[in-house]
């Protein structure tokens, strides 16, 4: 275990929990082989949102010392975004920055310790977080899909038009699990829009760049993304939340998106819908595919 520098700035890991008995024993031994890499106590939390599983005596279990560990129950079912806002707010007043990973993903033994030192260079009055690259694990094959891993480091403040794209391509890069977050900056913002259980990433990236603030980005794999069957972006594609949000996406930006920027979100959608809608037909899952109709008739 190696010794690095201690900075000034406080930081702690969030882990937001909901019945994953399944996934967060991976998670917590990989943030504790990180914390060992890192080589300087870090507090670690779970926010438990009135799991129905034993996810808490999992977690127990798989940690060591139980002294980094912090666990917090909600007293009523709030959903992740929520939670978020509210762990983050309590942070405030012995934090700087946080650096988040749920509880079905997987940190690679250096995700701290590049992250760390990234953070201490920041200025924390213009940078409003910090993340890096992913490697996609599914869960049932165990088949890796490897992310950007050229190991640049990336802070450039980019022009108004690039801030848009992150909105209008839909499924942006950046994503709250991984990432680190300047606790003082992200109260400024406002926190997560809790009406977008799918999108609230993009939302909330977007709007940290349109205020004026600026990100740096570690093209360096530093955590797994386990796809899994009951994971926030699989229960959406399946419910069709993701066209719900796109919708109200272009409601909450219309004063943001030029038309020509709205008519690229909603060919988007419209194909994303297109897609959708020909896969329900193949399975004959007639529901979906009348409201994958509406949805494209509706972004014409």
């Amino acid at each position: 275990m190696r010794k690095i520098e201690q900075m000034e700035k406080k930081i702690a890991v969030f882990i937001p929990c909901y019945n994953a008995s399944r996934t967060i024993g991976a998670t917590l031994e990989s943030v504790e082989a990180s914390v060992r890499h890192l080589g300087s106590p870090v507090p670690v939390y779970i926010y438990d949102d009135c799991s129905k599983d034993d996810s808490l005596t999992v977690a127990r279990n798989h940690w060591s010392n139980s002294n980094e560990l912090k666990i917090v129950k909600n007293s009523m079912n709030l959903g992740e975004r929520l939670t978020t806002n509210n762990a983050l707010k309590s942070f405030r007043e012995k934090y700087d920055w946080v650096l988040i990973i749920h509880a079905d993903d997987i940190v690679k033994q250096d995700w701290l310790s590049e992250l760390y030192k990234l953070i201490g260079q920041a200025d924390d009055k213009k940078y409003f977080t910090i993340w890096s690259s992913f490697d996609s694990l599914d869960d049932i094959t165990g088949k890796v899909v490897e992310g950007d891993n050229t190991g640049n480091v990336s802070d450039r403040d980019r022009t108004y038009g690039e801030k848009k794209q992150y909105l209008i391509k839909l499924y942006g890069n950046w994503h709250i699990s991984g990432a680190a977050i300047n606790l003082s900056l992200f109260q400024e913002l406002g926190g997560f829009d809790i009406t977008m259980p799918q999108f609230g990433d993009t939302d909330f990236f977007v709007r940290g760049l349109m205020r004026g603030f600026r990100d740096v980005y570690l093209s360096r794999t530093l955590t797994f993304y386990r796809v899994i069957v009951n994971s926030v972006s699989s229960v959406s594609v399946r419910s069709n939340r993701d066209f719900k949000e796109v919708l109200y996406i272009l409601d909450k930006f219309r004063d943001i998106l030029d038309q020509r920027e709205r008519l690229q979100l909603r060919r988007n959608l419209r194909s994303l819908a297109f897609r959708r809608a020909c896969r329900r037909l193949l399975r004959l899952d007639m529901g979906n595919f009348f409201f994958c109709a509406k949805v494209i008739l509706r972004s014409l």
